[in-house]
C-alpha cells in the first residue's frame, strides 16, 4: 500500500505545475500565484500554509472556497491530501468551475495507483455531467490512455480521435500528446486494400487498347496471354475473347455485349425494390419519437445521496418549478423543466440566474 502511495505522490508532484497551467483559463488570484511560486522555489510548507489561511478566512459558500480547495489539492505534498480536496469539490461543489478538473485529477491519481476502472469512472463523468467543460479534450485523451493500458485498442483509438477533434488549436502541447498517442492506432484497412486495387485496375488499362483481333491472331501460346488477363480483371477479359470469337462467326453488331450490360443493370433496381422497408422504418421511428420527449433541461445540483436530491426537488416544487431527480445511481442530478430547444433552456437558465440560482443546460434523458 505504501508503494502505491509513493507512486501516486510522485505522479502528483510531476504533473502539478503543468496541470495548473492547463486548468486555469483565467489569471490566477495573486495569493494563489504567490503560493505556487513558493512551492516551485522549494518552500512548499509556506506556500501551502498561505492557501490554508485563505481557506480558513473564506466562507464555505463563497465562490473562492472551491477554488482555494483546488489550489491546495494541486500543491499538496502527498496524493492522499490532494485526493481528499478533489473529492470535497466533486461532492460538495459539483457546480463549481473546478469540478470537472477535479474529476480529471482524481482519474489521474487512480491511474497512478493502477486502478484503471476507477480512473475510467471519473473520466466518463466529465462529458456526461459537464458537456461544456474546457477539459473535454484532456478527458478524452486520458480516457484513450486508460483504454490503451486495458488493451481496448478500438475504443482507445476512438477516444483519442475525439480528443484531437475537441482540442483547441492553441493547445499545442496537448495536441502533440494526442497525435503521439495516436501512433498506436492501426492504419485503416481500406487504405491498404485500395493500393492493390488501383494497381490491378491500371494494369489492364495498358493492355486494354490492344485490338481483339490482334489478341487472337498472335501465334506462340495464344492461350497463356488471355489467361493472364483473365486472372487480373475477370469481367472485361472473359467477355472480350468470347464475344470476339462469336462476333467474327455471326455478325458485326455487338449484340452479345449489350445484352450482358442490360442484364447487369436490371438486377440492381430489383434488389433495391426487394429490400424490405419494414426493417428500416422501425429503427427510424423511435428516434423521431424520442427527440421531442428528451429535449433539454437545466441542472441545478447533484448529490451523492438521493434523499438530499429529493429534498431539494421538494423545495423547488413548492416554489413552482418543474423539478425532478434524474439518475438511479450517484450522482443524483436535480434538473428543472423539459425544453424543446437549447435556446429555450438557455432562456430558462437566465431567469433562474436572475433569481440568484445557478446551473447549466444539459440534454434531458428520454422519458
Amino acid at each position: 500500500m505504501s508503494t502505491r502511495m509513493v507512486i501516486a505522490s510522485a505522479f502528483l508532484c510531476c504533473t502539478a505545475s503543468a496541470a495548473m497551467a492547463q486548468t486555469t483559463a483565467k489569471p490566477a488570484d495573486p495569493v494563489f500565484a504567490r503560493a505556487q511560486a513558493m512551492v516551485s522555489d522549494g518552500n512548499g510548507a509556506a506556500g501551502r500554509a498561505l492557501i490554508d489561511s485563505v481557506i480558513a478566512a473564506t466562507p464555505p459558500m463563497a465562490p473562492l472556497y472551491p477554488q482555494a480547495l483546488f489550489w491546495r489539492a494541486s500543491l499538496a505534498s502527498n496524493a492522499a491530501d490532494a485526493e481528499s480536496d478533489y473529492k470535497h469539490i466533486v461532492v460538495d461543489y459539483p457546480l463549481a468551475p473546478q469540478a470537472a478538473d477535479a474529476l480529471l485529477r482524481l482519474a489521474q491519481l487512480e491511474l497512478a495507483r493502477g486502478d484503471r476502472d476507477g480512473a475510467l469512472a471519473h473520466l466518463q463523468r466529465i462529458p456526461r455531467d459537464y458537456p461544456r467543460s474546457k477539459s473535454l479534450a484532456r478527458a478524452s485523451y486520458w480516457t484513450a490512455r486508460v483504454l490503451f493500458e486495458k488493451n481496448d485498442i478500438p475504443h482507445a483509438c476512438a477516444a483519442n480521435e475525439s480528443a484531437l477533434a475537441q482540442a483547441d488549436s492553441t493547445e499545442i502541447e496537448l495536441r502533440n500528446q494526442i497525435q503521439y498517442q495516436g501512433q498506436r492506432c492501426p492504419a485503416p484497412a481500406t487504405v491498404a486494400n485500395a493500393a492493390p486495387a488501383a494497381a490491378v485496375s491500371s494494369a489492364p488499362s495498358s493492355t486494354a487498347p490492344a485490338n481483339p483481333s490482334t489478341a487472337v491472331v498472335p501465334p506462340t501460346q495464344p492461350s497463356t496471354s488471355p489467361a493472364g488477363t483473365v486472372a487480373i480483371v475477370p469481367p472485361p477479359t472473359v467477355s472480350k475473347p468470347e464475344t470476339t470469337s462469336k462476333v467474327i462467326a455471326q455478325s458485326p453488331k455487338p449484340e452479345t455485349i449489350t445484352k450482358p450490360a442490360t442484364q447487369s443493370i436490371r438486377p440492381v433496381p430489383t434488389e433495391a425494390n426487394d429490400a424490405k422497408p419494414s426493417i428500416v422504418d422501425p429503427s427510424k421511428a423511435p428516434k423521431a419519437a424520442a427527440s421531442p420527449a428528451s429535449g433539454y433541461s437545466v441542472q441545478v445540483a447533484a448529490y451523492n445521496h438521493k434523499a438530499d436530491a429529493d429534498k431539494l426537488v421538494a423545495t423547488l416544487k413548492s416554489r413552482g418549478y418543474a423539478a425532478r431527480v434524474d439518475g438511479t445511481v450517484t450522482p443524483f442530478r436535480v434538473r428543472i423543466g423539459r425544453y424543446a430547444t437549447e435556446n429555450d433552456a438557455e432562456d430558462a437558465l437566465k431567469k433562474l440566474k436572475a433569481k440568484r440560482m445557478d446551473g447549466f443546460v444539459v440534454k434531458a434523458p428520454q422519458l
